[in-house]
């Protein structure tokens, strides 16, 4: 019976031991988001302000892979607009935010960026009457497209289901 006593007793330590190796080593490999600080929310005006403060960035080389981290895509020649050039207009859609602005009856996108489970399908950057993105789901949603176009020199966001 001790005998009997003993294995068992050994076989629930060897488990336990098994266990917490199974799981330290699972940590492990997620990395530093489990373990890493909590992350601030940004309020709606610092990310207008961090937003404005960048210059866009150029589009990635054809046949690249997208950006590590989640920063706009550039715009069609990935130059930052002229001194005199109207400012774009950031507006956001659940599937990716844009940036665009109107050079007189045209609109020209000067950004754009996916959101989390999207990637970007097709673009047409402008300058046109109408330009667009579309971002296709990595997952069962539906595929967006974007669509700017200028009224009174405005740009207007026209947001569709791609399907």
């Amino acid at each position: 019976m001790k005998r009997q006593s003993l294995l068992a007793v050994g076989g629930w330590v060897a488990a336990a031991v098994l266990a917490v190796v199974v799981g330290v080593t699972a940590v492990s490999l997620l990395g530093t988001g489990i373990t890493s600080g909590a992350v601030r929310p940004v309020s709606q005006d610092d990310a207008e302000q961090q937003l404005a403060s960048r210059e866009p960035s150029a589009p990635p080389a054809a046949g690249g892979s997208a950006p590590a981290s989640p920063s706009p895509s550039g715009g069609a020649d990935g130059a930052a607009p002229s001194a005199g050039a109207p400012e774009a207009e950031v507006m956001q859609s659940d599937a990716g935010s844009v940036a665009a602005r109107c050079v007189g009856d045209d609109a020209v996108l000067d950004w754009w960026a996916p959101t989390q489970g999207y990637t970007v399908d097709d673009v047409d950057s402008g300058p046109d009457e109408d330009v667009s993105v579309e971002f296709e789901s990595q997952q069962d949603a539906p595929d967006m497209e974007m669509t700017v176009v200028c009224a009174a020199g405005t740009p207007r966001l026209v947001v569709s289901d791609d399907d």
